[in-house]
């Protein structure tokens, strides 16, 4: 086999693998065993090699360096996905956290004001991420479900409200977005990453666990889901059969938002 068609080979097969992985991202199905890619990736990079070896032509070469650089870059993100591993600030079965805030759009936010309506609390790294955007725009995809269930989502992110506002256009999910970019409500339910940052702007921030919570119509949180590697996501699929599986994860009946009216007023008033 001559150099060429060796470079050549080893761009197809790193190019094809990253179009099946572009694929698990839009659909949120990244596999927590990534061996199978691993292998293919080295494979890749070995054909890469043995072209220069061989003597390429140009477009040969070129290849074979795409081939190389790509998997690389590959096998790095591999093996700097992990999250750190920490104990959130809230517990299944355990009141949610209320905050107050400015949503993206300059409103008041207070999640206090949810009581009566179920809530899915996302904290996710920001706009810039495409796993991140991958997975808002697949639970827009499932609004009709949300919707009937009445269930409000809020995100939080590390993004400034002009980030927020400029990438909605990369996933459409309509939803109270939260800037966080300080990581002060991050910090509150103890969900910052260690040692995960990101350079934004010229300026190295850290960023939060991806981290899905389930809060049902009474302010309980019913299910949590946090990630362990930014590249793997809650599967919707799998939250939606969480939230099925919760009477509660429903709206109030009007006795019940008049019972939670009434003693929210009174915990102001005291």
């Amino acid at each position: 086999m001559t150099g060429s068609l060796l470079g050549f080979s080893a761009a197809a097969i790193v190019l094809g693998a990253g179009a099946y992985w572009f694929w698990l991202i839009q659909r949120v199905r990244i596999p927590k065993d990534r061996t199978a890619f691993g292998i293919v990736t080295v494979v890749a990079m070995l054909l890469g090699i043995a072209a220069f070896v061989r003597g390429p032509s140009l477009a040969g070469g070129i290849a074979a360096g795409i081939a190389l650089l790509v998997g690389t870059l590959t096998l790095a993100l591999f093996a700097s996905s992990g999250q750190a591993r920490v104990t959130p600030a809230v517990a299944v079965g355990g009141a949610v956290l209320d905050f107050t805030a400015t949503d993206a759009d300059g409103h008041p936010f207070d999640l206090a004001r949810l009581r009566g309506r179920p809530v899915l609390l996302k904290f996710f790294r920001g706009h810039w991420c495409p796993y991140c955007t991958a997975e808002l725009r697949r639970w827009e995809e499932l609004r009709p479900e949300l919707d009937a269930r009445g269930i409000e989502i809020v995100t939080v992110c590390a993004d400034t409200a002009a980030q927020i506002r400029a990438g909605r256009g990369k996933h459409g999910l309509r939803a109270t977005m939260i800037p966080d970019p300080d990581l002060v409500i991050t910090d509150r339910y103890n969900l910052r990453n260690p040692k995960s940052f990101a350079l934004k702007s010229g300026v190295i921030v850290p960023l939060p666990i991806p981290t899905t919570v389930l809060i049902d119509a009474t302010g309980t949180v019913r299910w949590i889901d946090q990630a362990t590697d930014y590249l793997r996501r809650s599967d919707p699929d799998r939250v939606l059969a969480a939230i099925r599986s919760q009477p509660k994860c429903s709206p109030a009946s009007p006795a019940d938002e008049s019972r939670t009216s009434r003693a929210t007023v009174a915990g102001h008033e005291g």
